[in-house]
């Protein structure tokens, strides 16, 4: 007899593959639901109610709310990977303005510090945040720094030091006192640990679509415009 739920059982002899819509119909019930309560709020009960599914379905999937609250950020947030341009400035200022819209200013980010507190003592499930939300960005803007200080345009610490400077202040801002950061807030503390001014998106434009405005040639004062604008 079939589930009303929907839910597929793992497949092998008299299973059937899992149902992905299922999968869908749970993670976003867990978004929601993070964006609305927080994760000290998530329980189990509301996002099988919100879902449609028993308990039941939710534990064979993940084995606990904490595994499942990853899971949920993890598919929120989407894509997270970054376009490698020639100029790396450009590709910082465009990781700046992701990382803004992702985890400072998105509905998830009250809920961000609180899900990270539970992973203290969770080692696996906070190697696959990491591995899943934080590392994307953070490694490609190490990636962009370093290739910016191979050129001479950068003028603050090591990669590895200043992504961390940048990402902490803006974090520290908003998880301990209670201000969410402008994204020209966090392009002034990018700014202020690369000791020049960065490329800034077009107002005007989507910011997850970036267009950059001219900016002076970072090697020889000479005008950028084309080159830099999203084709």
């Amino acid at each position: 007899m079939s589930d009303p739920s929907g839910e597929d059982r793992p497949g092998g002899r008299g299973g059937r593959p899992r149902d992905t819509a299922v999968d869908q119909r749970i993670l976003q019930a867990t978004t929601s639901l993070l964006a609305q309560k927080g994760f000290r709020g998530l329980r189990v009960d509301d996002v099988a109610r919100s879902a449609g599914v028993p308990k039941s379905t939710i534990y064979r999937r993940w084995p606990s709310l904490t595994d499942l609250a990853v899971a949920a950020v993890d598919d929120a947030l989407g894509e997270r990977g970054a376009v490698i341009g020639d100029d790396p400035l450009v590709d910082l200022a465009q990781i700046v303005v992701r990382t803004h819209t992702l985890l400072i200013s998105s509905p998830l980010a009250g809920a961000l510090p609180q899900l990270a507190l539970e992973l203290v003592n969770r080692p696996e499930t906070a190697r696959l945040y990491r591995e899943r939300v934080i590392s994307p960005l953070r490694d490609a803007a190490i990636n962009a720094v370093r290739r910016a200080i191979e050129q001479t345009s950068w003028k603050g610490p090591d990669a590895e030091t200043s992504v961390d400077m940048m990402i902490g202040a803006g974090l520290y801002r908003h998880n301990y006192l209670g201000h969410t950061p402008t994204l020209e807030e966090a392009f002034m503390i990018a700014d202020a640990v690369a000791g020049r001014r960065l490329p800034r998106p077009d107002s005007s434009s989507d910011p997850t679509k970036l267009k950059m405005l001219p900016e002076a040639d970072h090697h020889h004062g000479s005008p950028r415009g084309a080159e830099n604008m999203e084709k």
